[in-house]
């Protein structure tokens, strides 16, 4: 299977330095970045975001380049939904065309997969399997979504339900 990231989720593994989690977890796979989720991790990295560095030295996601039939359902998708960024909507396309699984945690990108029966899965479905797959324990996930809470800075509202199951 092939999966296509958005650069939220590789950012939340990229600075948690914990890439292989995805690799364990979704062994077997190919990883995909669009060429507008590449560009948005070079301009972090000119920020001086270190953590780009270790995505980088991972070599474990490849650039997809889109088509030119895949560039024109890019076009069909910006007329409909200018609120995304280019990444989320190149994904989207890419994913649509290729039959490939989005991963993203954007609410509007998982709307408009909904709406195009593209498959999607987000940082919850993640975290959540890495327990059901038993690459970390419900105490070691638990730990694992307070430093991402504290690094990235976001609120994952189901915890409890990811880590019950």
């Amino acid at each position: 299977m092939n999966f296509v990231f958005d650069t939220d989720v590789v950012s939340t593994f990229g600075k948690l330095r914990r890439l292989e989690l995805l690799q364990d977890l979704l062994a077997g796979s190919k990883f995909f970045i669009t060429p507008a989720g590449y560009d948005e991790l070079l301009r972090a990295r000119e920020r001086g975001y270190d953590f780009i560095e270790y995505i980088f030295e991972r070599k474990l996601f490849e650039v997809a380049r889109l088509t030119d039939e895949e560039s024109a359902s890019l076009e069909a998708l910006e007329e409909e939904r200018r609120a995304l960024g280019l990444a989320e909507l190149e994904g989207i396309a890419l994913c649509k065309h290729r039959g490939s699984i989005f991963v993203t945690n954007d609410r509007g990108a998982k709307k408009i997969c909904d709406s195009h029966a593209v498959r999607f899965i987000d940082l919850s479905m993640i975290l959540k399997y890495l327990v059901v797959k038993g690459l970390l324990t419900a105490y070691e996930l638990r730990q694992l979504i307070e430093v991402i809470e504290r690094t990235d800075r976001v609120v994952i509202k189901d915890k409890d339900d990811i880590v019950e199951g």
